[in-house]
């Protein structure tokens, strides 16, 4: 009875060990993030190539964001940032399709093989920001951006703001 059960655990977690990821906490996130910010998605470029052999670069989206906070990675009066995602594509890492116009708060990992590139993938902390919903409500493994937000800023110590087109940094 004790092998059937030991037998039937290991089969359930290697079933799905191959698309199990634990998002870290905000301050493990942030430190293993290229890039976090707050932004706006103004544009989505297709691939260039469809094929998985491809470089990441080449077979991934490009979605472009329009910086409207920073707690790390972009550099001085940075107000336009690119990350990599597959849009839901290429299995179950694949963070789901964003949209333009949608604010998400942005954990970007750096892109393996493609150095000068940062990624989105389930495993991030990622997440869109919908205003009047309460994402933990339904589902305890929701990321909350509001929370998230609020943690980033004493953890760095400063946040970037670009409003009317004014570099602003603030101190907490």
């Amino acid at each position: 009875m004790v092998r059937n059960i030991a037998t039937a655990l290991i089969l359930l977690l290697t079933s799905f060990s191959a698309c199990f990821c634990v998002r870290p906490e905000v301050p493990e996130a942030l430190k293993q993030a290229k890039a976090v910010f707050l932004g706006e998605v103004t544009d989505i470029v297709e691939p260039k190539n469809t094929s998985e052999n491809a470089p990441i670069q080449d077979r991934f989206f490009t979605i472009k964001f329009k910086i409207e906070k920073s707690w790390k990675g972009m550099p001085f009066g940075t107000r336009e940032f690119n990350v990599l995602t597959a849009q839901g594509h290429y299995g179950c890492f694949a963070f789901p399709p964003m949209n333009k116009g949608e604010r998400y708060l942005v954990y970007a990992d750096p892109a393996y093989g493609a150095e000068t590139w940062s990624v989105v993938t389930i495993c991030t902390r990622t997440t869109a920001i919908r205003f009047g919903s309460k994402p933990r409500l339904l589902d305890l493994d929701a990321i909350d951006p509001f929370a998230d937000m609020k943690m980033l800023d004493p953890i760095t110590n400063r946040a970037f703001t670009f409003g009317d087109f004014r570099f602003q940094r603030r101190r907490v």
